[in-house]
């Protein structure tokens, strides 16, 4: 067979074996350049294909020597390339190991598109040099180098690489749980890969069809747990009110991943920064009552174990003398910073005063005024001269200051703390989709945070999205 049905064979044949691995040979322009290349390569013992054209002394080599369609198209050469390009691989020279399962499936289905001419190919050469077929008759099998046939491979071999397009892009398995579109599949998928699964879906709920995709949280067979960036719902097969209509799998490219937050005698404004924007599971505990919505009921309580919340929100107990003493702190930190504010007015009033001068005598120093530009100039320096402005002095309000300070250690004392820890879905951006994922910045894993280092830690992370 020539170059060019070699190639279009490769794809199909190489596509359709590393689809079951969930790799595509059209992802990557390297990877579609190492499929053409390999399902060539066999041909490099003839001096007549384009390969062997490409490395003459090579090709001219191996055909004086062996002669065409022997050991190139073995067994052991197919093993050799994988051997070379695996030992690429733990080198680091090659740094993709998809690019192997490439090479090698190119290589084979080679030998495959050879094996159904009328000469076959020797699969066991040096060990036994008859050539192998298939099939056996002789009249089934077509012959190197005629037209039609060439034509009729080519043709359903280019039909079927524009027609299984899904199936490259999606994987063998997936395009199988797809076909299937129910939640069961869905949660298959889910269950035996190491990404995030998005299921695009479509239900009746109170006469009104809904349509989207989401990312799939949990999953059992006849229940799917969903986000859809916004919010986090559930589709289950054994609710009379849902009519699920399809749902199917389609595999990112974002690795499951969760970090792992630990939290000791933290203040209620550090526990809404851990929870604002985050989808989590995990254990809250404080030292009084606090409160939560669920399913339009309030609930209060001091330990709470809860699953799978996004932008969990927690209410603290309403106390009034505390409500006080934040006002009464808000009332003197507001004095005191317009105290500063007036002050910074008077230094700069005083600077102005004495800049002017200064700006006056440099002036006056010039020989290209003219004499009424000078009496002028000599007028206004002695004006501002008279003038008497004292160097403003700031003079702290320490009554206020002390009052503050007593304020806020009240406030402090026997405050509302939480503690626990939380187990936080982590995502990141989907560069394969046309949609991107929710962002949502890692946190450091395993470190105990207290009061005022949790803080500086969430103050210093980047916004959500």
């Amino acid at each position: 067979m020539n170059a060019a049905t070699h190639i279009i064979g490769g794809y199909v044949f190489a596509g359709t074996l590393c689809s079951f691995t969930d790799v595509n040979v059209f992802e990557k322009p390297e990877y579609i350049i190492a499929c053409a290349v390999f399902s060539v390569l066999p041909d490099i013992d003839t001096t007549k294909s384009a390969v062997g054209k490409i490395f003459y002394p090579v090709s001219w080599l191996l055909y004086r020597k062996l002669g065409h369609r022997t050991i190139t198209h073995s067994l052991l050469f197919l093993f050799f390339v994988w051997a070379l390009l695996f030992s690429l691989l733990r080198f680091g020279i090659v740094v993709d190991a998809n690019f192997v399962k490439i090479a090698v499936f190119a290589t084979l289905g080679h030998f495959v598109f050879d094996l159904i001419t009328v000469s076959g190919i020797p699969l066991l050469y040096p060990f036994f040099k008859n050539p192998c077929v298939m099939p056996g008759d002789v009249n089934l099998r077509f012959k190197s180098g005629e037209w039609k046939g060439e034509i009729v491979i080519f043709g359903i071999c280019g039909l079927l690489c524009f027609t299984m397009q899904p199936l490259f892009a999606h994987g063998f398995w997936t395009s199988y749980n797809r076909q299937f579109a129910t939640v069961r599949h869905v949660d298959r998928e889910n269950k035996n890969t190491e990404y995030y699964v998005v299921c695009e879906y479509e239900y009746i709920m109170n006469a009104e069809t809904r349509t989207g995709e989401a990312i799939v949280i949990d999953s059992k067979q006849s229940e799917l747990t969903l986000f859809d960036r916004r919010n986090i719902f559930t589709l289950s097969t054994d609710d009379p009110q849902l009519k699920i209509i399809y749902t199917r799998p389609r595999i990112s490219t974002i690795e499951k991943r969760f970090e792992e937050i630990h939290f000791y005698a933290i203040q209620y404004d550090s526990l809404q920064r851990i929870l604002n924007g985050k989808l989590a599971s995990g254990v809250i505990q404080s030292n009084v009552n606090f409160s939560y919505i669920e399913n339009s009921v309030t609930y209060q309580t001091k330990l709470l174990n809860f699953d799978n919340r996004f932008d969990f929100r927690i209410y603290a107990e309403a106390d009034t003398s505390r409500t006080t003493i934040r006002r009464n702190i808000a009332r003197i930190e507001a004095s005191i910073k317009q105290a500063q504010q007036r002050h910074k007015q008077e230094v700069a009033r005083y600077d102005a005063h004495f800049n002017s001068i200064a700006a006056l005598v440099d002036s006056l120093k010039s020989q290209n005024l003219s004499n009424y530009e000078r009496n002028r100039m000599q007028r206004e320096l002695i004006r501002l001269r008279n003038r008497t402005i004292e160097e403003p002095v700031y003079n702290p309000p320490t009554v206020q200051i002390a009052e503050l300070a007593q304020l806020k250690q009240s406030l402090t004392e026997n405050n509302l703390t939480f503690s626990g820890h939380l187990t936080v879905f982590t995502f990141g951006y989907d560069h394969s989709r046309s949609n991107p994922s929710v962002a949502i910045n890692p946190i450091n894993l395993n470190i105990c945070y207290s009061g005022a280092s949790l803080l500086a830690s969430l103050n210093s992370s980047n916004p959500l999205y």
